[in-house]
């Protein structure tokens, strides 16, 4: 099974050690005007806390499971903000918005030869000075500590294996998931995901032309190490 088939379920709970709160207090100072788009919104996290800030914001995902979650996780924190299936480099809205943004690897399932269309295309649906916030897991966190290590979480009523095998652009992820049913049967689960390793100068001249940057460790909110893990770049539409 390829995407999220299985982990949607289970991606929020999953997910704890991404810092929710802090990119929220970033984007809060950063993010202004009134529309937006949420580029691979996943679970609905970031879209249902901005929409429950006022805004009017669509989630844009390729998965119909994280879309089914984004959904409910809306609707649990009483907001409805519109979630549409779409790629990335070619989603638009009918009318140009405020700001975008793509939170946590959106950007890292984007092959390194589609990367300038997907900012060309972000820059036509963005008003001129709106801001894009995103992310990337870094070439150093992907390749020298995901690399072709294992992980693993067990609970009493899943365990999950997350397998890695690195290639010369990025890691492919093979997830395992062990499921327990109502009648204490598990049952096994498999789907692959790739992740690709952009290079900081890869991102930035893709941008080129279309928007102005500064890139930070999101750690830190710092300069950018050469053991950074998360970069976070803050742009506006030129």
């Amino acid at each position: 099974m390829n995407g999220y088939g299985c982990l949607a379920a289970y991606y929020d709970r999953l997910m704890t050690d991404f810092d929710y709160e802090g990119y929220l207090s970033l984007l809060d100072r950063e993010i202004e005007g009134h529309e937006g788009v949420d580029l691979c919104c996943g679970s609905g996290r970031i879209t249902t806390a901005l929409a429950r800030r006022g805004k009017k914001v669509i989630g844009a995902d390729m998965s119909a499971e994280m879309l089914g979650e984004a959904v409910k996780n809306a609707r649990a924190a009483g907001v409805n903000p519109l979630f549409v299936q779409a790629d990335a480099t070619t989603f638009r809205p009918q009318h140009s918005v405020d700001f975008a943004t793509c939170v946590c690897d959106g950007l890292n399932y984007i092959k390194p030869k589609n990367l300038a269309v997907f900012f060309e295309n972000a820059a036509c649906f963005l008003k001129k000075g709106a801001k894009f916030v995103f992310d990337v897991s870094s070439e150093y966190k992907l390749k020298k500590i995901i690399g072709s290590n294992v992980f693993f979480e067990d609970y009493d009523d899943l365990t999950y294996l997350w397998t890695n095998t690195p290639f010369a652009g990025g890691v492919k992820m093979e997830l395992t998931f062990f499921i327990r049913g109502d009648d204490g049967k598990y049952t096994k689960q498999t789907e692959e995901h790739t992740q690709y390793a952009h290079k900081q100068s890869a991102i930035e001249e893709a941008m080129t032309g279309k928007f102005s940057y500064k890139a930070y460790d999101f750690s830190t909110m710092g300069v950018v190490g050469s053991k950074t893990t998360r970069i976070l770049w803050v742009c506006e539409r030129l």
